[in-house]
């Protein structure tokens, strides 16, 4: 795992021996993404692009943020896809707060 190339996400590279093409219609083709991601999981993902050598899904985890999580395809030499996926948030994780805030308030002596 690494962070992307313009540091706002993480990626994650890694062979998988299956061809291009197999790997593309399983993160294209709705049945096969809903029993990858396992029926139930707190998760919303829909496919926004899809070239035989990117597929680009907008994700959201519920009570996080929405992100992209784009996936590059790169044939190998053995018959295989170099996958790629970087998954970039569109806004900042929010930062958990206490809930009485802990606030400091300084006050002048008058």
């Amino acid at each position: 795992m690494t962070t992307s190339p313009d540091n706002d996400g993480l990626a994650f590279d890694c062979e998988v021996e299956a061809p291009p093409e197999k790997v593309f219609r399983a993160l294209t083709v709705p049945a096969f993404v809903e029993r990858w991601l396992k029926p139930g999981a707190a998760i919303e993902a829909e496919v926004v692009e899809a070239t035989p050598e990117t597929v680009r899904w907008r994700w959201r985890e519920i009570g996080e943020p929405e992100g992209f999580v784009t996936f590059s395809l790169t044939p190998t030499e053995s018959g295989g896809t170099m996958l790629r996926l970087v998954h970039v948030r569109t806004q900042p994780a929010l930062q958990p707060t206490a809930a009485n805030r802990n606030d400091i308030t300084m006050m002048l002596a008058a």
